[in-house]
């Protein structure tokens, strides 16, 4: 798997972890945890009486607890937690198993106040069960570990650099035409601000994100050559001025920098093609725009 194919399935890991509701979410990271931890790993068949438990981790003695709060009230996940580690522990009592350990999985953005306080309660209150809270980042460890047919099973197929290297117009027409179909008429051309050099250190993007950046920048002469080529010459400016309020609504909302990115990555065309080739193409015009519009910010002059 080359470093392209790696950075573009971390983007749609993350995007999958973020996204995913309720049993969705569930279904999702147990898909993971049977791959990861083959023969270790089961999952509950969910039912009403599931005794607390989404999964087990035999070689431990754990219960695995998944979570996606981002819809729930703190109260409501506050009462869940407590409420499933309760019915986990009484339903391994009653079979006479030891409970030694309990995953919690969420997607949210981080901890609540209440919900933060109510695992180290837990804790306190159990030291014999060691609690972990998992988050994306030791998601995408395990995912690390699966092999690449494995991973792209999960994820879906990742362009390659190959891919990238073999892009040609009708690829790439098949992007813009994508975001012609989504812009309103197309703005007077007026001065373009050229980013800066630094521009992608600047703003704080993951080391993931300005790889797909970089990676992009290949095939700039190509998307440059196509906007050229077009009859209307506001086209490129119409798509540029799109970006810019996508990117002003992201900013506006108080987004972070990865998850502005994962939505213009969405906005290029990400969610509408399926193929990695189409992907590959949506990774080539997002670069070329974020190099030559202003989309996120460019580095203050330091003089």
């Amino acid at each position: 798997m080359d470093r392209y194919q790696r950075n573009y399935l971390r983007l749609m890991a993350r995007d999958d972890y973020r996204e995913k509701k309720r049993q969705v979410f569930q279904d999702w990271v147990g898909q993971l945890l049977k791959k990861a931890l083959k023969g270790d790993y089961e999952n509950i068949r969910l039912t009403q009486g599931d005794g607390g438990l989404d999964g087990i981790i035999l070689s431990e003695s754990a219960v695995v607890a998944v979570f996606a709060p981002r819809r729930a009230t703190q109260s409501e996940l506050e009462k869940k937690i407590a409420s499933d580690f309760a019915a986990a522990e009484q339903t391994l009592k009653e079979r006479k198993v030891v409970l030694k350990k309990l995953v919690f999985v969420h997607n949210d953005e981080g901890l609540t106040k209440g919900v933060g306080t109510l695992m180290m309660q837990l804790q306190q209150d159990k030291p014999g069960v060691k609690i972990e809270i998992w988050t994306f980042e030791n998601l995408w460890t395990l995912m690390q570990s699966l092999s690449e047919d494995e991973i792209q099973d999960l994820l879906g197929l990742a362009p390659t650099s190959q891919m990238l290297e073999k892009l040609e117009m009708p690829s790439i027409r098949e992007v813009i035409e994508h975001l012609v179909s989504v812009q309103a008429e197309p703005p007077a051309v007026g001065e373009l601000t050229i980013p800066d050099p630094d521009k992608l250190q600047y703003n704080d993007l993951s080391e993931t994100c300005r790889d797909l950046l970089r990676v992009g920048r290949s095939k700039h002469a190509l998307v440059a050559r196509y906007l050229e080529g077009m009859t209307d010459l506001r086209t490129g400016e119409a798509i540029a001025e799109g970006f810019r309020r996508k990117y002003a609504s992201c900013r506006a909302g108080g987004m972070q920098p990865d998850d502005t990115f994962e939505t213009l990555w969405h906005f290029a065309g990400g969610d509408h093609f399926t193929t990695p080739f189409q992907h590959a193409a949506v990774t080539a015009v997002l670069s070329h725009f974020f190099h030559t519009c202003d989309i996120f910010e460019n580095a203050r002059d330091s003089s």
